[in-house]
């Protein structure tokens, strides 16, 4: 069985609130952890910067139907690779840093990275992901 991972980003069509948030988080674990998908997604000021990791057959459809998904557009994937080893595997959907820093305290949110593994693989990519950046600076992750 061959794994995969795939780092994307894309434009919410409108804001999401925090109550839509949590609501796309919830779906997102129930949905992944039957799939035995993992990753993390990011969100700030409409734009979301996800990574999805699991078998390369469940994360090919996963993210089919993201890319229909109408709650956003501009999807732009940053990276795909076959894996050998999952990143997040202890998280169905791990989330970092909401715009709102309260969000940090509930239960199952994640502040922080998963490992230093996670960390090397975005350094790896950081050409891509910098670019990515600059040319959204509403993205920025350190506000």
């Amino acid at each position: 069985m061959s794994k995969s991972r795939i780092v994307y980003t894309s434009q919410a069509t409108e804001a999401f609130s925090k109550r839509d948030l949590l609501d796309l988080l919830h779906d997102a674990r129930a949905y992944n952890s039957i799939d035995e998908i993992t990753g993390f997604l990011y969100y700030r000021n409409g734009l979301f910067f996800q990574v999805i990791e699991g078998e390369s057959e469940k994360v090919d459809d996963l993210f089919s139907r993201i890319k229909k998904d109408q709650r956003h557009f501009d999807v732009q994937v940053i990276f795909r690779e076959n894996v050998e080893k999952l990143l997040f595997n202890d998280w169905s959907m791990g989330c970092i840093e909401f715009e709102n820093s309260s969000l940090n305290a509930i239960p199952g949110l994640n502040s922080e990275v998963a490992s230093q593994e996670a960390l090397a693989l975005l350094t790896k990519h950081l050409p891509r992901i910098s670019s990515l950046l600059i040319t959204n600076p509403e993205l920025n992750l350190t506000a």
